[in-house]
């Protein structure tokens, strides 16, 4: 079985609704989602998704909002904020539905408004719509995702079994690194760094620490610098640092706590890069993506090529079964 755990897909019935609220912004965001669709129209289509994963024999795939329309960034208003959540869910649950099961829908969940509703939606999504995760970007308009006031979030995550995704996005502001702003720097390096960022503070921050059953998805292989920078972080973080940067020392080495993250294989179809992740994190912790409908030729050179790429990694047989689906339907209690 081949399961695409990271892609990304804007429901059409959820676009139409933004596009009803008559608000400018989010309107033009509306309008970059379907230039993207014109020439690639599984970004926004069910049916023709499906006919995709048919031909290239995907038996599913997970699909993650478009994470510039995702609940907790389109918008401030709270009352619109949880509003907008209930009509990504709803929208990502009538896919599921569309698809025959064939796409699997993540969750949207306003983290400003945990004690407000939010955690109610959360339950909703997954416990009614029977949506199977909740994505994430790397930060909320600037705020960490180990910000105190986020801690219900992950052990709610936790108590439901579901995987957290998570999707880099900006820095909220490129004042800092002016020069990061040309030749698509920010998307293919920056991106990744901003995911790295984010999983070095949820073991930093003791999150992983407390919650060792916390499922965490990230993308591009954990921003593809853990796995290969794995003997610096063993080397730098040692005793003394996490004293002078987190007040406290963790019970176990910093670095062992990274093996409990999934990494995904959506890194433009590099064998080495995988093996050398399923070498330090471990084929477990390794999961087949193809960050679908991106990439050349609207993503399906992809679909056709990537699982091959698994298929020709030196690795046992038992440990590539895993990477291309068995890990996933593990996670996602498929």
């Amino acid at each position: 079985m081949i399961i695409d755990i990271f892609t990304h897909m804007a429901p059409q019935p959820y676009l139409d609704f933004l596009n009803s609220r008559g608000n400018a912004s989010i309107r033009d965001k509306v309008a970059r989602v379907m230039e993207i669709a014109s020439d690639r129209p599984q970004a926004i289509h069910v049916k023709k998704r499906v006919e995709y994963l048919d031909q290239y024999g995907i038996d599913k795939q997970v699909i993650t909002l478009v994470h510039m329309l995702d609940s907790n960034v389109v918008v401030d208003d709270n009352a619109e904020k949880l509003e907008i959540a209930r009509k990504i869910n709803d929208a990502m649950a009538r896919v599921m539905e569309e698809s025959g099961g064939k796409l699997v829908g993540a969750a949207s969940v306003p983290l400003d408004l945990l004690d407000k509703g939010g955690l109610q939606e959360m339950d909703r999504a997954i416990k009614t719509l029977g949506l199977k995760a909740v994505a994430l970007s790397t930060h909320l308009k600037g705020k960490s995702l180990d910000s105190p006031e986020y801690r219900d979030f992950w052990s709610h995550a936790v108590e439901l079994d579901v995987p957290v995704y998570i999707h880099p996005t900006n820095p909220v502001s490129k004042e800092g690194r002016t020069y990061e702003a040309d030749f698509d720097i920010t998307h293919i390096f920056g991106w990744p760094f901003e995911t790295t960022i984010v999983l070095t503070r949820l073991v930093m921050s003791g999150i992983m620490e407390e919650l060792p059953k916390l499922k965490v998805i990230s993308h591009h292989l954990g921003g593809g610098m853990i796995p290969f920078l794995f003997g610096r972080i063993g080397e730098s973080y040692t005793d003394k640092i996490q004293l002078k940067t987190a007040g406290r020392i963790l019970p176990r080495p910093p670095a062992e706590y990274f093996r409990l993250f999934y990494y995904d294989t959506a890194v433009g179809g590099s064998a080495a890069s995988i093996k050398l992740a399923s070498e330090i994190m471990g084929a477990d912790q390794v999961v087949f993506a193809t960050d679908f409908p991106h990439g050349p030729n609207g993503g399906l050179d992809r679909l056709r090529t990537y699982p091959g790429v698994i298929r020709s990694l030196d690795i046992p047989e038992a440990d590539k079964n895993k990477i291309l689906g068995g890990n996933a339907a593990r996670i996602l209690n498929l």
